[in-house]
């Protein structure tokens, strides 16, 4: 049997009434931050739209004076939302990449978290286990080699045996 709003209320201590005025608070506090963050969504939606718009859908075209005119370009509506959208996505994907990771850099960090000297092969196997640095060479290992031996950051214990 489901019961009213009121006798709900009746049967709470005045700790749970609280309680739930303060969730109340919060929920309503929340709400407001929601409102913001959607109008400065909105904002930053316009002003992308704004900028691929003319990436994309501007013409020039020269007036006499010298001065230049934007002139739309009357492509269907349809097809330039949809490149629009594309386009964003594409933005996005570019910055959330992560920077190249080069092979020093990858060594460095590898040496730096093992803490101890490592041979050529533990490095090796370990970045190849790993999947530290993509590569489309055929022989990583000579590429690995000759940035062992010219890497400043990168030391030389005994043959064969390097530390960060």
């Amino acid at each position: 049997m489901p019961r009213t709003k009121a006798s709900l209320l009746t049967s709470m201590s005045a700790a749970e009434l609280r309680k739930l005025a303060n969730t109340k608070e919060q929920l309503e506090k929340l709400e407001g931050q929601k409102a913001r963050l959607t109008k400065d969504l909105a904002k930053v939606e316009k002003a992308i739209a704004k900028v691929l718009g003319g990436l994309t859908g501007k013409k020039t075209t020269r007036k006499k004076a010298g001065r230049k005119k934007a002139v739309k370009a009357a492509p269907k509506k349809k097809a330039v939302q949809v490149r629009k959208k594309r386009t964003a996505k594409k933005v996005a994907a570019k910055k959330a990449k992560a920077p190249r990771v080069t092979v020093e850099s990858a060594v460095v960090a590898l040496l730096k978290g093992h803490k101890k000297p490592m041979a050529f092969q533990d490095i090796l196997e370990t970045i190849q286990k790993k999947k530290l640095i993509k590569s489309k060479s055929k022989d990583f290992a000579n590429v690995l080699r000759r940035t062992l031996s010219t890497s400043k950051k990168v030391k030389r214990v005994s043959r064969g045996v390097y530390r960060a």
